[in-house]
């Protein structure tokens, strides 16, 4: 697996909250529209600390849901959320999965972290039922005002790259299908969860980044909490793609 460069600690559970709070409209209606309530095995892949596992569990209302993700620590805080669920620790990308088949699988933001997004999520196809379907959400684009906000994704790009990933992994599931949807965040919000990365590369010091970068970003970013910075939009490919 490519390195998870955002961590899995408590600032890095703080920072996925406020990510599945911008994303949770979005991602519900995408998952109401290809799920019939009440279905029968749903699995999170790469569920975190759970915030998308709770969402299956309200938006699916399951039989059977689990949980995958590499972190212990995740796993863990994961099962204090939802504790109707199972989960374990498992690499995403080894088949096959722990829970097979599976009549729903579902995947936010975690292909950007793992090489060769297409090929992967091929993979997965083979540990449906049949009938049953894959659901991905990966970011394809992000368009930011000029300043720390498009500064910080130019670098955090640079950063998962680096790390073995592609941060923009929806763009390259495009020979699947699925259709682009823009989550708007208020630029405020968006500083906030980006600060909560900058901290933890100025404590990392990633290969080929100036420290000094880094504290004037995070300074930008403090700006743009503190002020009307309009919005950011996340472009994120949404992709439901039904196994044989």
């Amino acid at each position: 697996m490519a390195r998870y460069t955002f961590g899995d600690d408590g600032e890095a559970v703080a920072r996925l909250r406020l990510v599945s709070e911008a994303y949770r409209p979005y991602s519900a209606a995408f998952v109401a529209a290809h799920v019939a309530a009440g279905d029968g095995t749903v699995v999170d892949l790469g569920c975190g600390p759970g915030f998308s596992t709770q969402l299956l569990s309200e938006v699916c209302r399951p039989r059977r849901l689990v949980g995958l993700d590499t972190s212990a620590s995740f796993v863990d805080a994961a099962r204090r959320r939802v504790p109707g669920a199972e989960f374990a620790v498992h690499d995403a990308r080894v088949t096959p999965l722990p829970v097979s088949p599976a009549d729903v699988l579902y995947a936010r933001l975690l292909l950007a972290h793992l090489p060769d997004p297409e090929a992967v999520a091929r993979r997965w196809l083979t540990e449906l039922r049949p009938g049953g379907v894959l659901l991905v959400e990966d970011l394809e684009r992000v368009d930011a005002p000029p300043g720390p906000l498009r500064h910080y994704e130019e670098l955090s790009a640079r950063i998962v790259r680096g790390g073995g990933g592609s941060m923009y992994a929806g763009h390259r599931l495009e020979p699947l299908g699925g259709d682009c949807v823009a989550v708007e965040v208020p630029a405020a919000v968006a500083a906030e969860i980006y600060l909560f990365n900058v901290g933890r590369w100025l404590d990392e010091c990633p290969a080929g980044v100036d420290r000094g970068s880094l504290v004037a970003l995070a300074d930008g970013l403090r700006g743009v909490e503190d002020g009307d910075g309009g919005t950011v939009s996340w472009h994120v490919r949404q992709l439901a793609v039904a196994g044989g």
